[in-house]
């Protein structure tokens, strides 16, 4: 005896997508952010900017704009701890207050940008990496011993830090603790840096 076909009423509400579903759907979400991050940072990389001029013109937010972009741009250097360390300078910042805000604002734009090195790896990391292959797989096991603080330590030195990104994308290292730990170590360097940078201008130019 055949089944009657259910009857289906327009107030039901619809199943929800499979796991599945959402799963490839915020998979392709991703990957088009990492596309457009990398595109971005390419034509960025191939601007002649005036950063000097441009962290004279707009301070704090030219500061942040330009470690942000700093921190995109995977394996493409940019001038920033140079132009960063005369930006009191350039800002005629006198206060330590006024110093310290700076390196904070820098702090936050450093971090921030790292998340393209952080879903380049989450989702390309055999790509991007293959270059890179034997420093990237010291800095893997680095990561898979000692996580955030090998994140904090490559973030505050002048190590190359892009490959910690790609490591910490590829094993899933909570992306907020990522952030975290890139945030302090950045700040730490930043702080370092433009307070240094504005006793050395006044020690050498009076």
């Amino acid at each position: 005896m055949e089944k009657e076909p259910q009857e289906t009423h327009p107030n039901e509400v619809s199943p929800p997508k499979s796991l599945r579903d959402k799963i490839i759907s915020k998979n392709s979400l991703l990957i088009l952010m990492i596309v457009l991050l990398l595109v971005i940072s390419i034509v960025i990389w191939q601007l002649d900017i005036d950063w000097k001029g441009y962290v004279k013109d707009y301070g704090y937010f030219g500061v942040f704009i330009l470690m942000l972009v700093s921190g995109m741009t995977i394996f493409f250097p940019l001038p920033s701890e140079a132009v960063l360390a005369i930006a009191p300078n350039l800002m005629e910042l006198s206060s330590d207050s006024e110093i310290s805000l700076l390196g904070f604002v820098a702090s936050i734009g450093a971090a921030l940008g790292e998340i393209t090195s952080y879903y380049a790896g989450r989702w390309g990391r055999i790509v991007i990496a293959e270059k890179y292959q034997t420093s990237y797989n010291r800095v893997d096991r680095w990561m898979r011993q000692y996580g955030g603080p090998a994140i904090f330590i490559f973030s505050f030195t002048p190590l190359p830090f892009d490959l910690v990104g790609l490591a910490a994308g590829s094993l899933r290292f909570p992306l907020w603790k990522f952030l975290f730990y890139c945030w302090v170590g950045r700040l730490a360097r930043a702080l370092l840096v433009v307070h240094l940078g504005k006793i050395g201008w006044e020690v050498i130019f009076g």
